[in-house]
């Protein structure tokens, strides 16, 4: 055990990667866990039953024959309560001492939810469901993910200062400072996600036609 932390802090002095500035390396940390839970989803399609796939269709919007007949308002609804959910969970993590240990949790659970539809649409419809994937789904899971992380890494340091106002010495001043900054974080993610939202709308309307499940 000792030889292997040895040989993975020499290999982190090696690259540097302990220089990192720390919001950079806290960044990496929380996109870890959710490449990590993307990996899972992916690897388990196989085994799982596509009925809990369809019951979680609120969270990870699996089921695209429906999506492919609805308007593009109700696109946009569906996957902005989908994400806003997500957002919703952190920011309900970051109010808690707790947050530190959850939040990453929240972004394995997204991870594994986007992992599952790559990989079911892979089992079930080859390169055509990647296609579909790739074209209509992933321009938008990207600036969702990008946003739902850096509100994370936001999120987990909230909750770091509300950890420490409660420990002995703590200074319930400097909590207060930080929570307008917060709740401003909050609102911007918001508008990322309602970004994301919209992209999947642009998307589905111009591939869409190209595709018939």
């Amino acid at each position: 055990m000792k030889k292997a932390i040895g040989s993975t802090i020499s290999f982190l002095k090696k690259y540097e990667i302990l220089n990192i500035d720390p919001s950079i390396r806290s960044l990496l940390f929380l996109s870890i866990f959710m490449i990590i839970g993307m990996i899972c989803g992916t690897l388990i399609v196989p085994s799982l039953n596509m009925e809990s796939l369809y019951k979680l269709d609120f969270l990870f919007l699996s089921d695209f024959k429906q999506r492919l007949e609805q308007s593009n308002i109700q696109i946009f609804m569906s996957s902005f309560y989908a994400l806003s959910l997500f957002a919703l969970f952190i920011e309900l993590s970051a109010l808690s001492c707790w947050g530190i240990i959850v939040i990453p949790a929240i972004l394995t659970f997204k991870g594994l939810g986007l992992g599952l539809t790559a990989g079911y649409l892979y089992l079930i419809y080859g390169l055509k469901g990647i296609a579909f994937y790739i074209l209509i789904l992933l321009p938008g899971i990207f600036v969702s993910s990008v946003g739902l992380t850096l509100f994370s890494l936001g999120s987990m340091k909230f909750s770091l200062k509300l950890l420490k106002t409660v420990l002995p010495k703590g200074n319930p001043a400097a909590l207060w400072i930080s929570i307008k900054e917060h709740f401003k974080a909050s609102s911007y993610c918001l508008v990322v996600l309602g970004i994301a939202s919209l992209i999947d709308v642009g998307f589905m309307a111009m591939f869409s036609k190209f595709f018939n499940f």
